[in-house]
């Protein structure tokens, strides 16, 4: 469990700090790298997501995190952009809507992919490259009445799992 919380503590450092020799890459939503959780009916306000399943298959020198970014409605319909992880390769997210009808999201997912490599003198390397891939889904927003049941469900099992997995 040690090792677990040390692991994730780095895995959040390496996210927030920006290294010299990274790469940057995007890619099609075609390529199937995640498979998400999401309504294509959502509530008039927050709404919650996730990633369902990560499908890459890493090497043993070789972590990663990911994060999800998306542009958010407020209240007073101004927007901002709202990131999302929780040092799970599977994170929730939320999506927030204050107008009614048909909508186009476009989801933004951050995939960091961190490599060490043994140096000698007893030093490791440690190379970090991201990867951006962008999924657009249609969505319908209904009125102030509609409550989701994905809602109720994503909030019971983020719930569950943070529990059983504290940072």
């Amino acid at each position: 469990m040690r090792n677990r919380r040390i692991t994730l503590i780095f895995s959040i450092l390496i996210l927030t700090i920006s290294c010299k020799n990274k790469e940057t890459k995007y890619e099609n939503k075609n390529i199937g790298q995640f498979k998400f959780i999401i309504s294509d009916t959502l509530a008039y306000g927050k709404n919650l997501a996730r990633i369902s399943e990560y499908n890459r298959k890493l090497k043993e020198n070789e972590s990663s995190v990911i994060a999800v970014i998306i542009e958010n409605e407020l209240e007073d319909r101004s927007t901002k952009i709202d990131t999302f992880s929780d040092g799970l390769k599977t994170p929730f997210f939320g999506i927030s809507k204050y107008q009614t009808g048909k909508h186009k999201i476009e989801i933004k997912v951050e995939e960091k992919m961190m490599r060490t490599k043994k140096l000698p003198n007893d030093s490791l390397s440690l190379e970090i490259k991201d990867i951006y891939y962008t999924y657009e889904f249609d969505v319908f927003i209904k009125d102030k009445d509609y409550i989701p049941e994905l809602n109720e469900k994503l909030s019971k099992q983020m719930d569950i799992e943070y529990n059983e997995n504290p940072i």
